[in-house]
C-alpha cells in the first residue's frame, strides 16, 4: 500500500506535468486567425485567398482529432491560390469555445453558418472531411439552399457496427473521465499521436513536420480532449438522426474517398450515401487511405474547381 504522502507527493508530480503539457500545447500552436462572434461563443476562423475572386468562396471543416491547421496546411494553402477560403475550427476543438450540447452536428453546423454569415459569404462551396464530413451534411441539409455545393472527403455519414476508442468512451465516465484528461491525456497522448502519425496516414506518407504543423498537441489539452470525444463517441447516435434524410439534398455534391481508407469505409459510408443522393458523384482514389486531403490535394483541388465551373448554371 502505498503511504499517503508518497501518494500526494506524486499526485503533485502528475499534476504538474500535465500543467506544464498543456500550457506548452499553446505556446507550441497558438491561434493563427481570429475569433468571430456567434450566439455569444468565441468561434476561431481563418482565413486566406483573394476576397474579390470570381470563383466560389470555400468553407473548410475539419474532421475529428484535428483542428483547422489540418486543414489550412493542405487544401487551405492550395485554394487559396485563387479563391476566399474560410477555415473553421469546429466548436469545441482548437480556439473555438464550446457551447452547449456542442457534440450535437446540428449544433456544430449551426455554429459554423454564423462564422460564415460573419463573413457574407455568398454561394460558398462547403467542405468537409471525415467526421467533418458529417458535420457539412448536416449543415447542407439546413442551409443548401444557401451553398454552390457540398464536398465531401472520406465522410462519416452512417451508422458503422462497434464502438469507439476506449479512451474516447471512458472520456464520458464522471471523475474516471476528469482524471484521464487531466492526468494521462496530455503526456501519454502525445506520446502516442508521435508514434501513430505514420500509421494513421497509411498507405500514404505524411506530411513534413505534420504533428507540428497541425498543431495536433492542441488535442491534448483537458477540455479540447473532453470535446474531440465526446463529438466521438455520441457520434453514432447524431448519424441515426440524419441517415434518413440524404435524399432530401437538391445541392452538387461531390463525395471523394480513397479505396484503402480502413478507418471510415468506402462501402458503409460513401458509396452508400452517393446511392441516396440524387445526382452525387463519387470519385474513388485507388492506394489512398484516410487522409486523402494532404495526399490527393491536387484532385481534390480540381473536383472543387470542375464543380465551381458548373455552379453557376445550375437551379437552386
Amino acid at each position: 500500500m502505498i503511504p499517503f504522502f508518497l501518494f500526494g507527493g506524486l499526485l503533485i508530480i502528475i499534476v504538474g506535468v500535465s500543467g506544464c503539457a498543456t500550457w506548452s500545447a499553446s505556446r507550441q500552436a497558438p491561434m493563427i486567425g481570429e475569433h468571430v462572434d456567434v450566439n455569444g461563443e468565441q468561434i476561431h476562423v481563418y482565413t486566406a485567398g483573394p476576397r474579390d475572386s470570381l470563383k466560389s468562396p470555400v468553407v473548410l471543416i475539419h474532421g475529428a482529432s484535428a483542428n483547422l491547421r489540418d486543414m489550412q496546411i493542405s487544401l487551405g494553402e492550395a485554394l487559396a491560390q485563387d479563391r476566399f477560403v474560410l477555415m473553421v475550427d469546429r466548436p469545441g476543438r482548437g480556439y473555438s469555445d464550446r457551447p452547449k450540447n456542442g457534440h450535437e452536428l446540428q449544433v456544430q453546423a449551426e455554429y459554423i453558418h454564423g462564422a460564415v454569415d460573419a463573413f457574407n459569404l455568398e454561394k460558398p462551396l462547403v467542405v468537409g472531411q471525415s467526421l467533418g464530413g458529417a458535420v457539412a451534411l448536416n449543415y447542407a441539409l439546413q442551409y443548401q439552399d444557401e451553398m454552390a455545393g457540398l464536398v465531401l472527403l472520406a465522410p462519416v455519414s452512417h451508422e458503422w457496427p462497434g464502438g469507439v476508442a476506449w479512451y474516447n468512451s471512458t472520456s464520458q465516465i464522471p471523475v474516471i473521465g476528469f482524471m484521464l484528461r487531466q492526468f494521462v491525456i496530455p503526456v501519454y497522448g502525445q506520446l502516442a499521436a508521435k508514434n501513430g502519425i505514420e500509421e494513421s496516414f497509411s498507405p500514404d506518407q505524411a506530411p513534413d513536420n505534420y504533428y507540428d504543423r497541425s498543431g495536433l498537441v492542441l488535442l491534448f489539452r483537458p477540455k479540447d480532449f473532453k470535446s474531440n470525444a465526446a463529438d466521438i463517441a455520441n457520434l453514432k447516435d447524431e448519424i441515426k438522426k440524419q441517415q434518413g434524410r440524404y435524399s432530401e439534398l437538391r445541392l452538387p455534391v461531390a463525395i471523394v474517398t480513397g479505396e484503402n481508407d480502413t478507418t471510415v469505409s468506402p462501402e458503409i459510408h460513401s458509396k452508400t450515401l452517393a446511392g441516396q443522393v440524387d445526382g452525387a458523384s463519387l470519385t474513388l482514389l485507388p492506394d489512398t487511405g484516410h487522409a486523402l486531403h494532404h495526399s490527393e490535394t491536387e484532385k481534390i483541388v480540381g473536383i472543387l474547381n470542375k464543380m465551381s465551373e458548373h455552379d453557376a448554371a445550375l437551379p437552386y
